[in-house]
């Protein structure tokens, strides 16, 4: 089993007061009275607390020294932990150990607040009113919900600080805290740039609240300017953002253009149902099946495949979605390692019971799990698309997403265009992820059992995902204005190839 979707969602679930996803949910903290993140915890919970959080990672997350040699990591958890030392409340113990998580750069791996103390803070918070981008490491205005009087929208221009803080402080802050996979950087820049990510934690790192002193930069003008922003409820920003509106009801589509010659293949997550109007729904399994039945019938020379901002899903979506693509078997999983059947920190979890699985002990002590559907030897599927596959790439295309690029690269079955891959090439650690409620603090940690080894080799930079053979990159207007670059730029060659 893999549970695979972007950070599970889970900062945003807790600004909307939505559901999490199914088993990426934080257990529920215990209830609290009055502002729980506002009080003060003694120097010896929030140390207990620490080491809690340090050993449920070292015992459970079998691919915790993947990026990040132990020696560092283990003095980066040291250091931190000498450093509470002074009474803290919750948040300010989030700031001392998101950092350190962060350092096992994991994408998989996070740490949050409890459902109900996010909610009960978001709520007597007034929130950021800017929905932002980051471009080349610059922060600008999105969307503006601020609803000044008798003023122009505030998009488009350039965030120079907030509240006295530089804008490169800001990023630097928040990227030092942001989950993700090795050395990738689209993926934490696209987390920064979510609206309620980035006003969550200007508060959560930054200590930035209402109302919000803001310099910015006008591009075109070329002028300075400063407003105050009194901040905003956080379910008005949300309806204001169209949050629940972004995300497409449908698992995929799929269109054709030019007589057919070239069809376009959207897959906006590996999970779900297939909404066709007129027709009943459908597996994404069956909607491959029949995609690539039409492909063949129609003739189709070239397919555009679109997995921008596909956070993943079941792993075996992935593998069933390549295995059209290829014409010969192949291997898609080289491994999948456990560190043990069962875990010391499961009784601060909402897992009660050892996870079962059919595994294989191995030398080293730890475990291989043998009856996965995607390990071992795998068939191509019928009818193979034997034509010219362009796929779109950026920093939301991660897990099982990234999986599937990684092998749609080694196997050479397409030309990538747009912005480096979300996840790492050789592979990810999720599988079951057990969040741990740390008990004096309520702060949360989510630990990935298993880690994915890819069957790929070749690649130089283990550390970084699928780089573009064609980058494509954005300014703060050509979003503004919905350009699709990247889709632009495969027809552009698709037709080029006639």
């Amino acid at each position: 089993m893999q549970m695979v979707t972007r950070s599970c969602g889970v900062t945003l679930c807790i600004l909307l007061g939505i559901a999490a996803p199914r088993n990426c949910r934080a257990g529920e903290a215990a209830a609290q009275t009055g502002n729980a993140w506002e009080q003060k915890i003694e120097p010896e919970k929030l140390r207990a607390d620490f080491k809690l959080a340090r050993q449920s990672l070292e015992e459970g997350h079998s691919g915790i020294y993947r990026y990040t040699a132990k020696e560092k990591l283990d003095d980066l958890f040291d250091r931190a932990e000498k450093s509470l030392s002074q009474p803290m409340t919750m948040v300010e113990f989030y700031r001392v150990l998101a950092p350190v998580v962060a350092a096992i750069k994991c994408g998989h791996t996070e740490v949050e607040l409890s459902r109900d103390i996010g909610q009960d803070l978001t709520a007597k918070q007034r929130l950021f009113p800017l929905q932002v981008r980051v471009l080349d490491g610059k922060i600008y205005v999105f969307r503006d919900f601020s609803g000044l009087p008798a003023s122009p929208s505030l998009a488009g221009k350039e965030i120079r600080s907030i509240n006295g803080v530089p804008a490169a402080r800001i990023v630097d802050t928040m990227l030092a805290a942001a989950s993700g996979d090795g050395d990738v950087q689209t993926s934490r820049m696209l987390q920064i740039g979510s609206w309620a990510g980035f006003s969550f934690q200007l508060f959560l790192l930054m200590g930035l609240s209402a109302p919000y002193d803001v310099v910015l930069w006008d591009p075109h003008e070329k002028h300075e300017l400063k407003v105050r922003l009194e901040g905003g409820d956080v379910s008005k920003l949300g309806d204001a953002a169209g949050y629940r509106d972004q995300r497409p009801r449908s698992a995929a589509s799929l269109k054709f253009l030019d007589e057919d010659r070239i069809a376009v293949l959207k897959i906006n997550r590996f999970g779900g149902q297939v909404l066709v109007e007129g027709e009943p729904q459908k597996t994404l399994k069956d909607f491959y099946k029949e995609s690539f039945s039409l492909l063949k019938t129609r003739g189709t020379k070239t397919l555009i495949l679109d997995v921008r901002n596909n956070g993943g899903g079941p792993g075996e979506l992935g593998r069933l979605l390549l295995s059209y693509l290829v014409d010969r078997p192949f291997k898609y999983y080289d491994d999948l390692v456990f560190n043990a059947l069962d875990f010391s920190f499961l009784k601060y979890t909402q897992i009660t019971k050892p996870i079962p699985y059919l595994v294989e002990r191995q030398p080293n002590g730890k475990y291989r799990e043998v009856k996965h559907p995607d390990w071992g030897q795998q068939q191509p599927s019928q009818p193979t698309f034997a034509g010219k596959v362009f796929i779109l790439i950026n920093g939301g295309s991660f897990s099982t997403t990234s999986e599937f690029l990684s092998q749609a690269h080694f196997h050479k079955r397409a030309t990538f265009i747009g912005e480096e891959s979300g996840g790492g090439y050789y592979g990810n650690s999720s599988g079951p992820m057990p969040v741990v409620t740390l008990p004096h603090t309520k702060v949360q940690v989510r630990v990935p059992l298993v880690t994915y080894h890819m069957a790929v080799s070749g690649y130089k930079d283990a550390s970084r995902g699928v780089i573009p053979d064609h980058p494509v990159h954005y300014t703060i207007d050509e979003l503004l204005a919905g350009t699709d670059k990247d889709l632009a730029l495969a027809l552009e060659l698709a037709r080029k190839e006639r």
